[in-house]
């Protein structure tokens, strides 16, 4: 019972020792910093401001330090970099402004807030590890956005889509597409604030994101859009103004349609109604086999021209109706009539590629041209083949005015015709396809004659 007696005594001498011992470490520590805390003009040991070192200076001491290093901060150039380009900003043209007095403030109260021993606390860790007070730094925040902004209309560029250029000659040019370039605004500003905190050489690379085009080299070159398949050209009268105009607009509106294979054109939904509110004019048109004005006049001269060239370009023919009467600027059998929500033109792509359609209106002459893709040695032809030549009839209108037996023509009649359409494909000059496109017939133009009326009767007084 001793011993166990005596090992306890043992452990409390020990405790009281080291206790001891702890305490007076701590009143060391206490006794070297205390004539640092109770000096009240010196900024305590290992603090630092902006990253310049003023522990154990006076407020004024660290003032006149900091002054001249930190007025670079208002006058040192920022260098914008992006790639081999380069922009300076002057920090004045953001207004930036040092606080100065902010930062020794903070400094100056490292080790001098709260009680004792948070005292002690915060001057052991500024004597050990360091206590960096930030830059108190502000900029202008209306001239800072306008400065980016401003630079973001020189910097970023917009990207460029690949397109398809023809040639004089019908050659398919490839422009290529090239990738755009967008400031990332917000993330410059905030580099820019964050910059203005430092002072010496400050640079930074401008946040700067890639944009894709829409339609790539390699999209566009994969549609397989390479040569001419077919063009026709008809002639129109530029002197009549309003049908001219009406011609111009309707093939602008189908100028540069792509079909991709299986697609099936249709002139009506492209062109869309023809109103004087979208532009169209009136001029005369066929209606119940006689020319009357109506508004869109001509536009049908503009789905006849693409339907040729559809032909020559051994695409498929979805739906077509000619005319009541011939037309005078295509062969027999080569017209194609329109009239919005009654009467379509419908092309259908059907090759393995896709098509595009050109048009351009110069002058009195139309042209479609249909660009896509096929063996070098195809020819297409289109064969008219007249069924029947249908005589015209005669009209005899009584005119009162006329004597008796007179007879005057007042409209030439015209003969009317059934005829059929072919189209030949050959490859290699050897004929692989001969193919019936339409059987059309067209109304005759009855002659008009008028003559004179009956001789009255001799009366006796």
């Amino acid at each position: 019972m001793g011993d166990s007696i005596n090992s306890k005594s043992r452990k409390i001498v020990t405790g009281v020792a080291i206790a001891v011992c702890l305490g007076i470490g701590m009143l060391w520590g206490a006794h070297k910093m205390l004539p640092g805390m109770l000096a009240g003009d010196r900024i305590c040991q290992g603090v630092s401001v902006g990253g310049y070192d003023v522990g154990g200076m006076t407020v004024a001491e660290a003032r006149a330090r900091l002054q001249s290093r930190m007025g670079e901060c208002e006058t040192a150039p920022i260098s914008l970099r992006l790639g081999d380009e380069a922009w300076r900003v002057s920090p004045e043209e953001i207004g930036t402004v040092v606080d100065l007095e902010a930062g020794l403030r903070a400094a100056f109260s490292v080790g001098r807030r709260g009680g004792f021993c948070a005292r002690l606390v915060q001057r052991r860790r500024a004597a050990r590890s360091g206590i960096d007070i930030p830059l108190v730094v502000s900029v202008d925040e209306q001239r800072l956005r306008d400065l980016v902004f401003a630079l973001a209309n020189v910097v970023q560029v917009q990207p460029a889509d690949a397109r398809l250029v023809i040639a004089d000659d019908d050659q398919v040019i490839i422009e290529p597409s090239s990738d755009g370039r967008r400031l990332d605004v917000d993330e410059l500003i905030a580099r820019l604030r964050s910059t203005t905190l430092s002072c010496g050489v400050r640079e930074i690379d401008l946040p700067v994101d890639m944009v894709l085009p829409s339609v790539t080299t390699s999209e566009l070159g994969s549609k397989g859009i390479r040569c001419l398949l077919g063009k026709y050209t008809t002639k129109f009268k530029a002197s009549n103004v309003k049908r001219a105009k009406n011609i111009q607009l309707g093939a602008a509106m189908i100028d540069g349609t792509i079909l991709a294979p299986g697609d099936v054109f249709s002139f009506n939904d492209v062109v869309g109604p023809r109103t004087s509110e979208r532009g169209f004019m009136e001029a005369d048109i066929i209606f119940n086999a006689e020319l009357v004005p109506g508004i869109g006049g001509g536009i049908c001269q503009v789905s006849t021209t693409l339907y040729n060239a559809a032909l020559l370009s051994d695409l498929d023919i979805v739906s077509r109706v000619n005319h009541s009467l011939p037309i005078s600027y295509v062969p027999l059998g080569r017209d194609a009539t329109v009239a919005y929500g009654a009467i379509d033109l419908k092309i259908g792509n059907n090759t393995d590629h896709h098509v595009l359609l050109k048009a351009n209106v110069a002058k009195d002459i139309i042209t479609f041209r249909i660009f896509g893709d096929r063996p070098e040695d195809t020819t297409v032809d289109v064969e008219t083949e007249v069924l029947e030549r249908i005589e015209p009839g005669v009209i005899e209108q009584v005119n009162e005015e006329f004597a008796p037996g007179a007879r005057t023509m007042i409209q030439n009649g015209a003969l009317g015709y059934r005829v059929a359409v072919w189209r030949v494909v050959k490859l290699g000059g050897v004929e692989t396809r001969r193919e019936l496109i339409s059987k059309d017939r067209y109304k005759p133009q009855p002659a008009i004659v008028q003559v004179g009326g009956a001789a009255q009767p001799l009366t006796t007084p």
